[in-house]
């Protein structure tokens, strides 16, 4: 990873539209955050909030329609299609709800597959054995998906989310698959991940029982940010709960 001092991911007055016939939505409004270098960020809120949206533009997977997303200081709104996609697969790790892995190879295979699609070729196995064996999954390397367990599948993203050094990993609610006490264990590794790499990570979820691993919550509500707040003041999930909820109370409140 870079240490250089430059922002891992800066987004400003972010405004996304949706045309649905004759009426526009406006699925984010005027967003504006700053993700520091080993920040473990999770955004949250309702259906329909643009939490979804929002984390399609900060991937580069969808444009916004005004404002500027910064990635390891380069802007990603200006990229061409091909630029950007090259450097999606240099800067941003992605992990997906429903694993996303190509049933017909390995887990090795997933994993490198990121590396080769850029053309780097070189000897990736130190790399690949760092990455197995800190994720727990090294005997289970040659294995296809269909073998491995949900929550083995989802080691398997992050560690693919990992392999180019990414300088941010962004993830679509990692654990909305995975049963209880699974999820805690994908949550466990990206706030190890998180501390011990000083990886830079943002994930999108509606569970407060996701959320309290993360070092810093931003809630969204009708496209708008209307909370950001440190979790370390909070002792658990259902406390972090209630102050989620009074958020959106007091925004209702307020329209």
């Amino acid at each position: 990873m870079d240490t250089d001092g430059v922002i891992p991911l800066s987004a400003r007055n972010l405004t996304k539209l949706f045309h649905q016939g004759d009426h526009v939505v406006e699925a984010l409004k005027n967003v504006s955050l700053e993700i520091q270098r080993g920040s473990f960020v999770a955004v949250m809120g309702p259906s329909g909030s643009g939490k979804s949206t929002l984390m399609h533009l900060m991937a580069g997977l969808t444009r916004c329609d005004e404002g500027e997303i910064l990635v390891d200081g380069q802007d990603i709104s200006q990229m061409n299609d091909g630029r950007l996609t090259h450097f999606r697969r240099e800067k941003i790790g992605l992990v997906f709800q429903s694993f996303n892995l190509i049933p017909t190879l390995t887990a090795e295979d997933n994993i490198t597959l990121p590396l080769f699609a850029s053309g780097r070729t070189g000897d990736v196995k130190e790399s690949l054995d760092k990455l197995l064996d800190r994720l727990g999954i090294a005997a289970r390397r040659k294995h296809r998906p269909d073998a491995l367990s949900g929550g083995e599948q989802q080691r398997v993203a992050i560690a693919r989310a990992l392999i180019t050094d990414p300088a941010i990993v962004l993830a679509d609610e990692p654990t909305g698959s995975l049963d209880t006490t699974t999820g805690k264990g994908i949550c466990q590794i990206l706030s190890e991940l998180c501390t011990e790499q000083q990886r830079t990570i943002v994930v999108v979820t509606h569970e407060p029982a996701v959320a309290i691993w993360a070092k810093r919550v931003i809630v969204l509500k009708d496209g708008h940010m209307i909370d950001d707040f440190e979790t370390a003041q909070f002792p658990d999930a259902l406390s972090l709960a209630t102050h989620y909820q009074n958020a959106l109370d007091a925004s209702e409140a307020a329209v």
